[in-house]
């Protein structure tokens, strides 16, 4: 249950994200009218992750050959693709409060995945369950850490070259 959502579903997530960076400069184009100011690409994302969150979604991918096919294509080209060319050209008010529901995402499930004293996954037991939810509460730790460092004392975290260099359409053709 780990690996899974915690290795498989992230590492899914960024090869699509490297899909999305390498589309040519045509076809981003061509799908920005579809994803004006990246909203329709963020609630692609949005919906995929909250589907893949759901406890019966990972037993079916576990279970069921047709929904562990569905998640390796949908992953990839629903989060990290879409994710890819939506993050971008989203305001950063609307970034700051997808990041926030994120966050309280991580929180939630792994509360509850500690406090609940029945397995939620028919393919994982109680113990990996309770280990997940912490390993979740610990991450969104970690995360709300950093955000206070950087809110409150202005640290500023290296950019890997990937999001660095990645500007949307829209700063594109503003730039000379």
């Amino acid at each position: 249950m780990i690996t899974h959502m915690l290795v498989q579903l992230p590492v899914l997530a960024f090869l699509g994200w490297w899909l999305g960076q390498t589309f040519p400069e045509k076809l981003k184009r061509r799908i920005a009218p579809w994803n004006r100011w990246g909203i329709s690409g963020m609630i692609l994302v949005v919906v995929t992750v909250f589907y893949w969150m759901l406890p019966r979604a990972l037993d079916a991918a576990i279970s069921e050959p047709l929904f562990e096919i569905a998640k390796f294509i949908g992953i990839p080209l629903f989060v990290g693709t879409a994710l890819s060319l939506s993050w971008f050209q989203l305001n950063f008010i609307a970034r700051g409060v997808l990041m926030l529901e994120f966050w309280a995402m991580f929180m939630r499930l792994g509360w509850l995945y500690v406090v609940l004293p029945d397995r939620l996954c028919a393919n994982y037991l109680l113990g990996e369950q309770r280990i997940l939810g912490r390993a979740l509460l610990i991450l969104g730790g970690i995360w709300a850490v950093s955000w206070t460092l950087r809110v409150l004392f202005g640290v500023k975290w290296k950019k890997p070259k990937m999001l660095a260099s990645n500007l949307s359409l829209s700063e594109k053709n503003k730039s000379p």
